[in-house]
Order: C-alpha cells, then structure tokens, then sequence
C-alpha cells in the first residue's frame, strides 16, 4: 500500500493550500470564532464551488477519488473549519435529494444547493434519540396529498441557517424503524423554528434546536420510491446508518485538519523562541512533545484515509469508528500539546491554538461520542452487542 499522495493528488492539495491561505484564512481570522450566519455563509460556500466543494459526489457516491475528498476537507479544516463543517452538510443533504428524491423536486433543489444559493441540513438527532436513532419521535402523518411533521431535532448542523432540511420521521411507530422515512422540507414554503446553540467551539459552524408543529410538505417530498432513483422509502433508517459511517470518516479529516493547524502553529512558535540561551525545540521535552503531536496526527490521518477508501467497498463500521476515535481524540491531545509548546503565550486567543483546542473539543461528541465508537468496534469483532 502506497501512503504517499500521487503527483496528481499533491498538486491539488499545493494549489487548494495556496488559495486557502490567501483566500479564506483571513476570512477565518474575522469570522471563525463568531456564530454564523446565512447571509455570511453563503458568498463563502460559493468561493469554495470552483475547488470541488458543496458537490453531490461526496457522501453517497464517494466522489471519483475519495483521498481527494481527504486532502478537500484537511486543507479546508486546517484553515476554516466552521467553513468546511457547513460545506460539508450542505453536500451531504443534496446528495441525498439527487440520489433519491422526487425527479421535479431534486431539478428545483439540487443545482442551487450545489451553487450555495441554498444552505442544507439533515435532521436526524432528538432530545431522546442521539446514539440511538431507532428511538425517534418525529411524526409525519398523511393527509391527502400531504404530509403534516411534528416534532423537535437538537444538534442539527447547519440547523439555524438552513433553507432546507432533510428531515427524519417516523410514519408507522408500530414498524419501528420500518416505519421511517427522510421528508425533504422547503423553508421558504413550509417555515420550521430554529434555534442556535451556544457552544465552546466551532462557533462558526451552526449547531441548532429545529422545531416542527404542523409543518406541511407535498406528498413528492418524501425521498425515495420515486422512477429514475435508486433508494426506496424503506430503507431510511439504513440510509441514516450509512450517513453516520460518512460523518464519523469527515468528522475525523476535521479533527486531522484542525490538529494540524495547532501543530504548526506550535512549531513555528518553539523554533524562534527563547529560553535558556536556545530555541526551545533544542531543550529535550518539547522536542518530545513536537514529535508526538506529529505521530498523532499522521497516523489519524492515515486511519481516515482508510477509511474513506473501506466506504467505497461498502460498509464500513470499523473502519469508520476507529478513525472518528482516534482522529479526534488525537486532535484534543495535539492541541493540548500545542499550548503546553507554546506556554502563557498558547493561552493566549490572539494565537489561535486555544481555538484550536475548543473546536477539536467538539468533535469528540457528533456522530457517535467516543465512547459509543469503542462499542461499535468492539461488537463488530466480537459479534456480540454492549449496547442491547
């Protein structure tokens, strides 16, 4: 197995590196830290469309080079997560609409999400069902020639900024998760509240209470079943289960991206300062603690390249749980490492390592906490559940 990037592959990440670092760096030295908005996000998504972002290739189809899909969302991580977070769910539900919705519908929907004229979302998480989807409330009832949604989403990415939302329901509790269903919703014909969480990190990354009472949407807006697609109606929940094993491979490339910021950020700081007559990266326990930070953060990466490379085979629980752990664990322990480097000054928010750490922070709780990957793993090798 070849870990290096090909040539092709290396002069794609050199020239995303370069228009990242003029482009969207300051804009992230503005806007990081601060709750977004729509009106922001939007010109923002846009700049990033010509580089192969806010696609519908990424999440369903695993993109024509999925280390490509790696190197996009690590460059872009390690400049302006917020940024990448939002782009990366905004593929994510046009993907869904063009894999599997209603012909007329993903002709209205899917062109201007993938232009960034529309911001998505896909609403999945409950206050009572997070770990555990088969435990979702939301209803959505038939009638007539619609369906009628009730019900309430929390930690939905992109929630409070989102024109629409790709919504998960139950229609028939007594099937369980059989019974569910994804519903497309149009904000801007069917209005839903929404309301943004205040959190420690990646502020800049919209997470959000969505509400729902009485919500109508036309009986075409629910996804699949429909001619020329190939996702039934059926198969929501599993859809939902493979959507998780794509956001725990792109939540780990974050943690990578971001752990690199922190990185080098500490190591240009401990080759020119001071202490003891030399460069303190000559004094032997910081030299220490810049090579592990470096080992953390390649072999993160390299678990999420595997990653991304098992999800074209198929399934890929393991794989994908095991670089989701790791990666952002690895990111919390890098950016800890990076302040240690850098002493008073890594305290400091005017030196962006602090960020660093909160927003790696984050990572360790979407998608599955830590906790919940471990067991994932360990019933996929065992066959035996410590959930239920």
């Amino acid at each position: 197995m070849d870990f290096e990037l090909n040539e092709e592959q290396r002069m794609f990440r050199d020239s995303l590196r370069k228009f990242l670092d003029a482009e969207v760096r300051p804009l992230d030295d503005r806007w990081g830290d601060l709750e977004m908005t729509a009106q922001r996000a939007k010109p923002l998504l846009k700049m990033l469309i010509p580089w192969g972002y806010v696609d519908t290739e990424g999440i369903l189809a695993g993109g024509s080079d999925p280390i490509i899909g790696c190197v996009q969302s690590e460059e872009l991580s390690a400049t302006f997560p917020g940024l990448s977070g939002m782009s990366g769910i905004t593929s994510g539900s046009a993907s869904l609409i063009a894999a599997s919705a209603h012909p007329d519908l993903a002709q209205r929907l899917v062109g201007p999400l993938s232009q960034g004229d529309l911001i998505g979302c896909i609403a999945t998480t409950e206050p009572e069902a997070g770990s555990d989807p088969s435990g979702i409330r939301s209803r959505a009832e038939r009638k007539g020639n619609h369906w009628v949604i009730n019900g309430a989403k929390t930690w939905i990415s992109n929630g409070s900024v989102a024109d629409i939302a790709v919504v998960l329901a139950q229609t028939d509790a007594a099937k369980g998760p059989a019974g569910f269903r994804h519903f497309v919703i149009d904000r801007r014909e069917s209005p839903f509240d929404s309301r943004e969480i205040q959190t420690l990190g990646l502020r800049s990354f919209p997470t959000s209470e969505m509400f729902f009472n009485d919500v109508e949407v036309p009986e075409t807006n629910m996804l699949g079943g429909w001619s020329g697609e190939r996702l039934s109606p059926e198969r929501a929940f599993q859809r939902t289960l493979q959507l998780f094993s794509h956001a725990r491979a792109g939540t780990g490339m974050m943690a990578v991206g971001i752990a690199r910021r922190a990185y080098e950020i500490a190591l240009k700081y401990v080759q020119i300062r001071k202490q003891f007559g030399k460069e303190i990266i000559r004094h032997q326990l910081v030299a220490a603690m810049v090579a592990e930070m470096a080992t953390e953060i390649d072999a993160a990466r390299l678990l999420c390249h595997r990653a991304y490379l098992a999800i074209r085979r198929g399934r890929a629980d393991v794989e994908t749980s095991m670089a989701k752990w790791y990666a952002t664990e690895a990111a919390v322990k890098v950016a800890s490492t990076a302040i240690q480097c850098m002493g008073a000054n890594g305290l400091a928010t005017e030196n962006r390592v602090e960020r660093c750490l909160r927003d790696a922070r984050m990572l360790t709780m979407p998608d599955g906490t830590t906790q919940i990957q471990k067991l994932i793993i360990g019933r996929a090798l065992t066959g035996k559940s410590a959930i239920r």
